[in-house]
């Protein structure tokens, strides 16, 4: 083999070995340092690729959580307004009942009435949470995002106002309106039953066929309601049409109650007659109206918006629950992505620290034979 003092061989090998040793030890030394294996698109481009979706993904399914969060902060907060109106309406029953005692001022008892009617508006109006209201009737439905591609969960607005449950003018001595149907009643398209209040308001449920639009009028400014009563005579029979109306009418905030001798009473906290009727067979009255009627009718009413909302807080609570899962899966196949091995790395690195000294040592003696030379020229 021949000695050169310009070219060194062995010592650009020993330089070449060294080098790669110290590169692979800079990359371990990053695995500690950071925790992870593919820190940067260097280390593995397809996986550092992957890896970043797979980030995306989290970042979009943590905000998706927030959004749950807040929608389920929003339901609870009008389920908590709609519990307290149904505790009210409780403590409605209970004047009620009171007023059925001899000797007490029933003036008394109308005025703790009316202080509960204006408490349940308080509440109607004070269930709020970051400016969404779900119970005051507004009929904006809250929409929450609840999966990646802008998928939501629709959690429906309520009306539990005191106009909505019945309530308006309510009196411990209200009247009702009655519908007496004699044998030989029968309901039919266009027929109408129109109901007036005390107050003046007016509401038609005018029975319809198929598509047809209504006869009527709509006037809501005027006090001029008008409810469709959709029907089917060919395929229905006189009382599932005459169930169907009293729903429409429940719906509306009427309390109604089919008795077994032909009457439908119908009431809404305050004074209501039966200003016409086209039904035939049918003859209009009114009686006494017992206000524990109206109450129940309230209390259904609010029992089916604590349902509503029941069931969409759970629904909305088990999404969040889901993908919290669907976060710790992703983040958990990330992590078999780019995370690195520390037990692995520190073996390694006892190994290369090992090498490198090596690697110095090999090359400080290839630096050296080129002085055995010398020896030649003494």
């Amino acid at each position: 083999m021949a000695f050169s003092v310009n070219t060194n061989v062995t010592a650009m090998a020993a330089l070449r070995t060294l080098t790669s040793t110290q590169g692979q030890l800079d990359s371990i030394q990053r695995q500690i340092e950071t925790g992870l294996k593919v820190a940067e698109a260097k280390d593995d481009p397809s996986t550092f690729t992957i890896a970043q979706g797979m980030r995306g993904d989290v970042g979009s399914l943590k905000a998706i959580q927030e959004g749950l969060s807040f929608g389920q902060a929003t339901v609870n907060m009008a389920n908590a307004g709609a519990l307290q109106i149904s505790n009210t309406i409780i403590d409605l029953n209970k004047k009620v009942t009171q007023g059925f005692n001899d000797g007490l001022d029933t003036d008394i008892l109308q005025e703790e009435a009316d202080a509960l009617i204006d408490q349940i508006n308080s509440i109607v109006n004070t269930t709020i949470f970051n400016g969404v209201n779900l119970i005051d009737g507004s009929g904006t439905d809250l929409e929450v995002l609840s999966a990646l591609g802008g998928v939501t969960q629709t959690v429906p607005a309520q009306d539990a106002t005191v106009a909505s449950l019945g309530l308006t003018d309510f009196s411990l001595e209200s009247q009702a309106a009655t519908l007496t149907l004699e044998n030989g009643f029968a309901i039919a398209d266009a027929n109408v039953v129109e109901l007036t209040l005390a107050n003046g308001d007016v509401h038609t449920f005018e029975m319809v066929v198929g598509p047809r639009a209504l006869n009527t009028p709509v006037n809501e400014a005027n006090g001029q309601y008008v409810h469709a009563v959709t029907i089917d005579p060919a395929n229905q029979s006189t009382n599932e049409m005459l169930g169907i109306m009293a729903n429409v009418m429940r719906q509306e905030g009427f309390a109604v109650t089919l008795t077994e001798d032909g009457v439908v009473e119908i009431a809404t906290g305050q004074e209501v007659t039966i200003t016409n009727s086209t039904l035939a067979n049918a003859t209009v009255g009114v009686y006494a109206g017992d206000p524990l009627a109206v109450l129940e009718n309230a209390e259904m009413l609010v029992g089916q918006i604590i349902t509503t909302l029941g069931t969409a807080a759970n629904r909305l609570e088990s999404q969040s629950e889901f993908t919290q899962l669907l976060v710790d899966k992703l983040e958990e196949g990330l992590g078999i992505l780019v995370d690195a091995n520390l037990a692995e790395a520190s073996a390694e690195l006892q190994a290369l620290q090992t090498k490198e000294q090596l690697g110095v040592q090999s090359l400080s003696i290839a630096n050296s034979r080129p002085q055995s030379i010398l020896s030649l020229f003494q």
